[in-house]
């Protein structure tokens, strides 16, 4: 049995396709949002934008994406611009509007530090991979935002990562009180 789409399901598809491929995400994650345009498709807008293959190999995982506890203090930014920007509750559905309105706004806000190719630097999200996989981990409680009440500040929690589910602010403002120009992770 196929599935019929209208002309503007079509149009809206091709629209949204075209927004998420020009910030260079990943076609398998395109694919998730598009019913009526097929991979190969996909493909080739990606080709048309960017006038090369679109890159393959593994995506990233949420837990890799925090370089160093500093790292995480702008990933706790665009998940608090994320959340702020979005009509719907992040924590059980997605919202790509809002996640497009948040990458631009962040990409927009340090557009001097984001290195979009690799080596990455402190501040994460690189690209929009990262803010959707990041994005993605909100819904699917691989992240969390939590309040902390010694500094009054949003704090970032990923889940299986190798960084302790500490206040960063606070903890790079002790580690730099007693002295330390960083922070381990197993310490205390």
């Amino acid at each position: 049995m196929s599935t019929w789409y209208t002309y503007e399901d079509r149009l809206r598809d091709h629209y949204l396709a075209y927004q998420l491929l020009k910030r260079n995400l990943r076609t398998s994650f395109v694919k998730e949002q598009i019913k009526t345009i097929s991979q190969h498709e996909l493909k080739n807008i990606h080709y048309a934008i960017h006038l090369h293959r679109p890159p393959s190999g593994q995506l990233p995982i949420v837990s890799t994406i925090p370089s160093s506890r500093e790292s995480f203090l702008y990933l706790t930014v665009f998940l608090s611009i994320y959340q702020a920007a979005s009509q719907v509750n992040t924590q059980s559905q997605f919202d790509v509007p809002a996640i497009l309105f948040a990458w631009d706004y962040f990409q927009k806000t340090f557009k001097e530090h984001i290195a979009v190719e690799r080596p990455y630097g402190k501040i994460r999200p690189a690209n929009f991979n990262e803010a959707w996989i990041l994005a993605q981990g909100l819904r699917k409680c691989e992240v969390a935002l939590k309040y902390c009440p010694r500094c009054r500040h949003n704090y970032l929690i990923i889940y299986q990562s190798k960084f302790l589910p500490v206040c960063q602010l606070c903890d790079l403002e002790e580690a730099k009180n007693h002295g330390f120009t960083n922070t381990l992770t197993t310490s205390k």
